[in-house]
């Protein structure tokens, strides 16, 4: 019995041998450049992932109002739940004497603006609640501002929020109110209305 045939040395391939760290070199630099790629933001996916249009875009912000459209008035109004009505001086009333005004920029890129107004009881004998205060703007989108506080009370450095807020007989306070716009669209009448809403039950 003869052993196994040799076969001629043209038909043998030399054997590779498998080096181990080559596939761990490869690994590794792959697992290097996700790392790098996702401190540096070089495949660019939090950017794809960002809503477009909604972002800064630069160093200082996107412009909310990019038209610098001004607000032209602040007129209050107020809706009473009894007879008695004891603060007229916020029923279609200019709150605002320095308008039009344009709104500045506040830390959060949207465009904020500050009035200021008085309030009296009139009553001499009754106090009264001031209460539901509220915004709206004029043209087509009422909710271009919104409402951010009302603070109470001058002169005592407007240190307190107020939702509803109580007047003794003849009573004067000092208020301010403080509304922001995310966006302000373009407005062909030249600037904006602002209507400041309240309650006394």
């Amino acid at each position: 019995m003869t052993g196994p045939a040799e076969l001629p040395d043209s038909w043998v391939k030399p054997r590779r041998r498998w080096v181990p760290w080559r596939g761990l070199t490869v690994a590794a630099v792959v697992v290097v450049a996700v790392v790098v790629g996702v401190f540096t933001d070089g495949f660019g996916i939090p950017g794809l992932l960002q809503p477009h249009g909604t972002g800064p875009t630069g160093p200082g912000g996107s412009n909310p109002n990019p038209y610098d459209e001004n607000i032209t008035a602040v007129e209050a109004s107020i809706a009473y739940g009894g007879a008695a009505q004891p603060f007229p001086a916020l029923e279609g009333t200019d709150l605002c004497p320095h308008c039009p005004a344009l709104p500045t920029v506040n830390a959060a890129h949207e465009a904020g603006f500050w009035f200021y107004f008085n309030v009296t009881n009139i009553q001499s004998s009754t106090g009264a609640t001031l209460a539901n205060f509220s915004i709206s703007t004029s043209g087509y989108v009422s909710t271009v501002f919104v409402l951010v506080h009302v603070l109470c009370c001058y002169t005592n450095h407007y240190a307190e929020f107020v939702s509803q807020l109580y007047f003794p007989p003849s009573q004067s306070y000092g208020l301010a109110a403080y509304v922001t716009a995310v966006t302000i669209p373009y407005d062909a009448t030249g600037g904006y209305v602002l209507y400041f809403n309240s309650t006394s039950p």
